[in-house]
């Protein structure tokens, strides 16, 4: 027995179109990965994040303020200990910071990474 949502829709037909939908991602997605699409976009977007000035801001913003650089007995501190320490003093912005940009990156449409995506989105799907 077949039964309807609100708007008179079958459910099962929903249900259907849902699962194949989710299918057509998943293709998409899996061949992106293995033509190397991913890999492309991911070395794109590090080198945009890196050479972006308001990410580099970020980065000189939280290492001045550091309490870990500031602490008494940090210049005789050793290296390794210092740089774990920062890593886990700084970390939660600086990366806050990076993934913004790389999510502006990705969804500007008009920009290189965002084209690079929606090129390589439209071509799996136009070949279907």
């Amino acid at each position: 027995r077949a039964t309807m949502t609100a708007g008179g829709v079958d459910d099962a037909e929903v249900a259907a179109a849902h699962r194949e939908s989710i299918e057509a991602e998943k293709a998409v997605v899996d061949a992106l990965r293995k033509d190397g699409t991913f890999e492309r976009v991911r070395k794109a977007l590090i080198a945009r994040c890196v050479a972006d000035g308001g990410v580099r801001a970020k980065v000189a913003e939280s290492v001045d303020a550091s309490e870990t650089l500031r602490q008494r007995g940090a210049a005789g501190a050793k290296f390794d200990e210092l740089v774990d320490r920062l890593r886990e003093e700084v970390e939660k912005d600086v990366m806050g910071a990076f993934a913004d940009k790389a999510w502006e990156l990705m969804t500007d449409e008009r920009g290189e990474v965002g084209a690079m995506i929606a090129e390589a989105v439209e071509k799996r799907l136009g070949g279907r």
